[in-house]
């Protein structure tokens, strides 16, 4: 199946300025390699910052292609179980010193009510800001889901990473608000709106994607 990020917005502001961030056609192929393992493979396809001086009004912008990805996940209790373990490694095109990896342990728990509460702790050795060397970068997610229809879901998620650049510590915490529809058997249609909740993270973010299936 492929998963596409269509369009992303991220934006924050503070005193000095405002910072406007969006990335178009973030991919990920994922492909079952046996009744409980896949492969994944992905790439931000472009990204375009915009950050603006309020004091002086000047506009820098940034244009570029976010990192290429590769993720083995591999279920720890049967086809479709409810934990799994990932690893991946992930990299800069053209600078494949500036390499980063990590690893999660996603699982899922049903609840009463047609509720389904899914945890994925994750560490990380992510690459630092300079492109020199390495640093532990590890957080989580929290979220709860539930059917509204029979091809539509809503879910709420908390998310919080911290990442120990040696540039500078940042806490990136922030509440995500989903919805889903299942368009057709083999298209879902995703919406997405966080929140931050610290100044690691942006102020709003807003996500529209999909997820289709071959077969």
């Amino acid at each position: 199946m492929i998963e596409t990020g269509i369009a992303e917005w991220d934006h924050s502001a503070d005193a000095s300025g405002t910072d406007d961030s969006e990335t178009f056609g973030d991919l990920l192929l994922r492909v079952g390699v046996s009744q409980s393992a896949e492969v994944q493979f992905g790439l931000t396809s472009f990204t375009l910052d915009r950050m603006r001086d309020r004091a002086t009004g000047a506009l820098a912008r940034t244009l570029g292609v976010g990192d290429a990805f590769l993720g083995v996940r591999r279920g720890l209790a049967g086809p479709n179980g409810p934990v799994a373990i990932e690893a991946f490694v992930s990299a800069s095109p053209g600078h494949a010193s500036r390499w980063s990896a990590g690893m999660l342990l996603p699982a899922s728990v049903d609840l009463p009510g047609d509720f389904q509460l899914a945890l994925t702790p994750e560490v990380d050795l992510a690459a630092d800001a300079d492109g020199h060397g390495r640093h532990v970068a590890y957080g989580g997610v929290v979220g709860l889901s539930r059917n509204l229809a029979a091809n539509v879901s809503l879910a709420g998620e908390l998310a919080v990473f911290e990442d120990a650049d040696p540039a500078g510590h940042s806490l990136d915490a922030r509440f995500a608000g989903s919805l889903a529809w299942q368009a057709t058997p083999r298209l879902q249609v995703d919406f997405e709106a966080d929140a931050g909740l610290s100044a690691g993270a942006p102020d709003v973010a807003l996500m529209i994607g999909f997820a289709g299936r071959f077969r």
